[in-house]
């Protein structure tokens, strides 16, 4: 597509321009001055082609719904289209008539450009241009990414790809790292999982720990009780320690107040006056005596300063003549040595006439050369050594060119044939990733080592341990609920064996201590029993009967158990308490002898259980040979376990992947093996792969080497040919130089008196004569000139010194002048500093003398006021002659004293805490200090006591509460089940943004490769054409090289054939190269689809006007099948395009 004209109707600055494009030119160049419309003009173009934009900046002169631009277009087919644009949302495409066209009438002319496409690839400016040269320069000029830099015109793509993969590699990579997104997400599902297993609440181990809580808090409120009593008596005991000291200063300050019964009492007011008076006579009194002794001293001062009139007349002469004494001094020093300067300045001159030839000064400032002569004579002495500096240099480089031609050439006979690596070196590029896969394999190697490793030392550190991990697995263990049901199981038995233990324990202890009172009971005298006393009367009753017709004897068996059933009757009454306590105590411990039978069945039979319970635990494990523990530690081991199989199962994946990575490497083992025969190598079957790699790697290169080598000194003989004979053409033309600056250089001489034939050495000495020449004359006659006047300042200073001695100071006369002012000027500094101290003394005096008479007068007001106010007391009830000062001790003492005891009442009140002074009293008087003390260390000792069993009871609430805590707001089944199910859900999206990162990575990846692969071919031969064209011959065109990593980078070719790579190029340089490449792919575009014209915006703005015209004749060359459009303000741009392209070129003004 063309532009054959542009219809800027109402656009920016532009009211109906039209611009338009001669049709068979091959380069349109705008040239618009500064403000002249160009950047509009520029924008036009585009929004001509892609619409207006919503908000733009060029409806500054014509309202946006004006806003009109017209063209007429020409497809590469022959097809025309003439058309407006008009700013708006809908229907901008119209004709001439304002009629609506299709949106998509453009499509056939613009194929898929979109606004963004055609300004990045189809628009260019000299920043654009400096910009895309760097990003050259950061991708190292790699062919693929330099293709597709100047094919799209993107830039950043390098650091864009590098950001992505870093991205992606922060989220995830095979090695795990805490510092990835992906394995933190990982770690919470894991904590997860473990906390679903861990997090369950048993209903007996929440009843104990509530019942423990609920008693800590009753004793902490019992403790509070306590600790209330104990501070309020430790408050009334330190009220009653703080107030003590003030009610004794109270009364002391009493009894003082009361020490003077008969003194008169006087308002306050009447002491403040009389202090006041006493003050001021003593302040009056001491004045009047200092201010007469002032005013004596300052008379006797001022008679003793002298006067001298005659100095102090001529003050004016005085100054002004000391001010000349420097002067004076100066010119005396420096006449002698401004004498022997111009002394020293005649001898130079007589040297510079002896050495210019010439008989003294005077002929010297006669027959001085002119500026242009010695500027003349200055040029050829620089010319013909210039020259004669020249032929030496020439004539060396001539014969180290010659040998080093002579050395190559015998190199290059010497080498013999060689054959180009590069196809060694491409088929050795597809094992670039086998050193990748070999680390690769190491590592996995390594990995699974350590992990192996890792997961025994771990099983063998559980406890308790585990010898075989797999062997622990197939015995199927118990699963964390089963736990938790023998955990419950044994724990309910071990409780029920506890509360049988204490049951048997109490019921024990119940039976001996009821034995223990029996026996107490017993051990005294003997306790009748009822049975007793009923076998006793018994037996009396048997004698009873026998005692009709019986012997004497039975009569007294009678009788003695008659009395002896009488007593125990008597003793069963007396002791009745103590039978029925034995009876009672009797019959208890038989019940309780039952109940401790049965506590010792029931422990029994908890024992049973609990040896049942824990048989079947231990036979739950013996599958798996473990020993276990308790079940509460063995579900914590339980967790650990699982975790070492979760480790043990990522090991297996591991082993899978390094068996894949082991077969992958070995399969090169054969065609590596092959080329490096191919090589000129050895068999290295027998060698690992890495060694095998390196040996082939070195030894390609070795190859490569040679090779470059030798054409290499191949290129550098032809140019040092070339060289050769450029040298030997500038040795001529400087020797030609020479022989015209001999026929010059003797004329030229004759303005410094030498002869035709002397050296130029000759003449820059009388050059350099000359030139002193002047300055020399100069110095002269500025040293002759202050002499004569600084013995004139002199002789006026001297008269002038000695008229002033003559007149003030005769006795001065016979001094030097220096010395007679000096003494002079110190005289009238003397009479100055006299009569000034004579003003001065006297206002002192008269000061002195006021304040005297002002002392004295307020002396007598003092003591009349003072004697005024004694009147006043002597009316009051003062005894007459009381002396004041002591009147006023006396008064002001006991002032004091009433407001000391003011002030301790009132400190005693804040003091007393509300209590009242009568009660205080009263508290103290039942007390003592070390009552006090003591009773205060008591009640600490109290509190310390209560303090320790208060943060006991504390600590142990505390405890217990954040356990419950812990169990009511922890990671439940529940929670832990949500916080699984996020880490899932955090999982998914790491994966998904990895997959975005890593596919948009690749997908920039493979559109670099693909330029590299598909069109780099045609791409660097066009470009390489251009390239040529851009830089004036400097480079016959670009080439590919391989760098140590066989990746292929853009070179520039020059004529000899030496390769130089982009970050070798200079600055400019590069500039070249990213035009051509973009120039080259629009080319390369044109012939597949229809191409929009090329838009460049003061492309040449760093470019010099060599490289400029080279650029132009770059743009037209590629005329023929783009167009080429280059806005610019500099004039002679466009005058170069004239110059160099003629008729091809149509130049436009603004």
């Amino acid at each position: 597509m063309r532009l054959l004209s542009l219809a800027l109707e109402r656009y920016g600055p532009f009211t109906d321009r039209t611009v338009t494009f001669r049709e068979d030119a091959r380069l349109h160049v705008v040239l618009g001055a500064n403000e002249a419309g160009k950047s509009s003009a520029l924008s036009a173009v585009t929004d001509l082609l892609f619409g207006i934009e919503t908000r733009t900046r060029y409806d500054f002169l014509h309202d946006m719904p004006q806003m009109r631009i017209g063209a007429e277009i020409r497809a590469a087919d022959g097809r025309r289209l003439g058309f407006r644009r008009r700013k708006g949302n809908r229907n901008t495409l119209v004709d001439a008539a304002d009629a609506a066209l299709p949106e998509d009438a453009l499509a056939p002319f613009l194929g898929g450009l979109s606004r963004e496409v055609f300004c990045r690839a189809f628009g260019l400016d000299a920043r654009a241009l400096r910009a895309g040269a760097a990003e050259m320069m950061d991708a190292e000029g790699e062919v693929g990414a330099s293709l597709f830099a100047a094919a799209s015109g993107l830039r950043g793509y390098s650091g864009l790809q590098a950001e992505l993969e870093t991205e992606a590699a922060g989220i995830f990579m095979p090695r795990a790292a805490q510092s990835r997104t992906f394995y933190q997400a990982l770690q919470r599902y894991d904590e997860a999982r473990k906390a679903i297993r861990a997090g369950e609440l048993r209903a007996g181990d929440w009843r104990d720990l509530n019942g423990e809580i609920e008693a800590a808090g009753a004793a902490l409120v019992a403790l509070k009780a306590e600790r209330a009593r104990i501070a309020a008596e430790q408050a009334r005991l330190t009220r009653l320690r703080r107030v003590g000291p003030l009610l004794q200063a109270i009364d002391a300050a009493a009894a003082r107040a009361e020490a003077e019964p008969g003194l008169i009492a006087v308002p306050e007011a009447w002491i403040d006056r009389l202090g006041q008076a006493l003050a001021a006579l003593r302040t009056t009194a001491e004045a009047a005596a200092r201010t007469r002794s002032a005013a004596a001293q300052a008379a006797l001062a001022l008679e003793q300063v002298p006067v001298e009139e005659g100095v102090l007349a001529r003050a004016d002469e005085i100054l002004e003549a000391f001010r000349g004494t420097d002067r004076f001094d100066k010119g005396g020093i420096d006449l002698p040595r401004i004498q022997g300067e111009a002394d020293a300045v005649a001898r130079e001159l007589a040297q510079l006439a002896a050495r210019i030839g010439l008989p003294d000064a005077e002929a010297l400032r006669a027959r001085q050369p002119s500026d242009a002569a010695r500027a003349r004579i200055e040029g050829l002495i620089r010319a013909g050594r210039e020259d004669a500096a020249t032929i030496a240099r020439l004539r060396q480089d001539l014969a180290a060119r010659e040998a080093e031609r002579d050395r190559l050439a015998a190199a290059t006979a010497g080498a013999g044939a060689l054959a180009d690596p590069a196809p060694l070196r491409a088929d050795l590029k597809a094992f670039a990733g086998l050193r990748r896969d070999l680390d690769r394999r190491d590592d996995l190697d390594a990995a699974l080592t350590r992990e192996a490793a890792s997961i025994r030392t771990q099983a063998g550190r559980l406890s308790p341990p585990i010898p075989d991990l797999d062997a622990y697995a197939a015995g199927r263990p118990p699963s964390a609920e089963a736990v938790a049901r023998y955990r419950s199981t044994l724990d309910g038995a071990l409780r029920a064996r506890d509360r049988a233990a204490d049951r048997l324990a109490a019921a024990q202890a119940a039976v001996a201590q009821r034995r223990a009172r029996l026996e107490a009971r017993a051990a005294g005298r003997p306790i009748p029993s009822l049975a007793d006393l009923l076998a006793l009367r018994a037996r009396r009753d048997a004698l009873l009967a026998d005692l009709p017709g019986g012997a004497p004897e039975i009569l007294a068996r009678f009788g003695a158990a008659l009395a002896a059933a009488d007593r125990a009757a008597d003793d069963l009454v007396s002791d009745a308490a103590r039978v029925a306590e034995q009876g009672a105590d009797t019959r208890s411990l038989a019940a309780e002898q039952a109940e401790a039978a049965a506590a010792d069945e029931a422990l029994a039979a908890c024992e049973a259980r609990l040896a049942e319970g824990a048989a079947a635990w231990r036979a739950a494990w013996a599958p798996c040979g473990i020993d276990p523990a308790a079940p509460a530690e063995m579900a914590t081991w339980l967790t650990e376990v699982e975790t070492l199989q979760d480790s043990a199962q990522g090991l297996e994946t591991t082993r899978l992947e390094q068996a894949r990575m082991a077969a992958r490497v070995e399969a090169c083992r054969a065609p590596l093996a092959d080329l490096s025969r191919r090589a000129g190598l050895p068999d290295l079957d027998g060698l690992d792969l890495g060694r095998m790699l390196a040996r082939l790697e070195d030894r390609v290169g070795e190859l490569a080497l040679r090779w470059e080598a030798v054409r290499e000194a191949k290129t550098r003989a032809e140019t040092a040919a070339e060289q050769i004979a450029r040298t030997a053409a500038a040795l001529a033309e400087a020797l030609a130089r020479e022989a015209a600056w001999r026929t010059a250089w003797g004329p030229a001489l004759a303005d410094l008196g030498l002869a035709a034939a002397a050296t130029p050495d000759e003449a820059e000495a009388a050059l350099a004569a000359w030139r002193a020449v002047p300055a020399a004359l100069s110095e002269r006659d500025n040293r002759l000139g202050r002499v004569n006047g600084i013995a004139r300042d002199i002789g006026v200073h001297r008269e002038a010194v000695a008229r002033l001695t003559a007149a003030v100071a005769p006795d001065l006369a016979a001094l030097p002048p220096t010395a007679a002012m000096k003494a002079l000027h110190t005289r009238l500094q003397d009479a100055l500093r006299g009569e000034t101290r004579r003003a001065e003394l006297g206002r002192q005096r008269d000061a002195a003398e006021a304040a005297r008479v002002q002392a004295a007068q307020a002396a007598q007001a003092a003591g009349a006021d003072l004697t005024a106010l004694m009147a006043e007391g002597a009316a009051a009830g003062l005894p007459p002659g009381t002396d004041p000062e002591a009147l006023h001790g006396r008064l002001t003492a006991r002032r004091a004293c009433q407001a000391e005891l003011a002030e301790r009442r009132a400190e005693l009140a804040r003091a007393a805490d509300g209590h009242g002074e009568a009660d205080l009293r009263a508290d103290l008087a039942a007390l003592t200090g070390d009552d006090i003390e003591g009773s205060l260390a008591n009640l600490a000792a109290e509190a310390e006591d209560l303090d320790q069993r208060g943060q006991r009871a504390f600590a142990d609430r505390d405890r217990h509460e954040r356990r419950r805590a812990e169990l009511e707001g922890g990671i439940g089944a529940e929670l832990a089940l949500a916080q699984r199910k996020a880490a899932e859900a955090e999982l998914q999206a790491n994966a998904r943004h990895w997959a975005v990162l890593k596919l948009a990575s690749l997908m920039l990846g493979t559109a670099i490769g693909r330029h590299r692969a598909g069109q780099q071919d045609p791409l660097l031969t066009r470009s390489g054409t251009l390239f040529g064209a851009l830089t004036g011959g400097a480079f016959a065109g670009l080439a590919q090289d391989y760098d140590a990593a066989d990746t292929p980078r853009l070179a520039g070719r020059r004529a000899s054939g030496e390769l130089v790579p982009v970050e070798g190029l200079s600055e400019g340089t590069r500039d070249q190269l990213y035009l051509a490449l973009r120039l080259a792919y629009l080319e390369d575009y044109a012939a597949r689809a229809e191409p929009a014209p090329f838009i460049g915006d003061d492309l040449f703005l760093t470019f010099d006007d060599a490289r400029t015209a080279h650029g132009l004749e770059a743009l037209a060359a590629v005329g023929g099948t783009i167009q080429p459009i280059l806005f610019t303000h500099h004039r002679h741009v466009a005058d170069l395009a004239r110059a160099r392209l003629g008729d091809a070129v149509d130049v436009l003004d603004l």
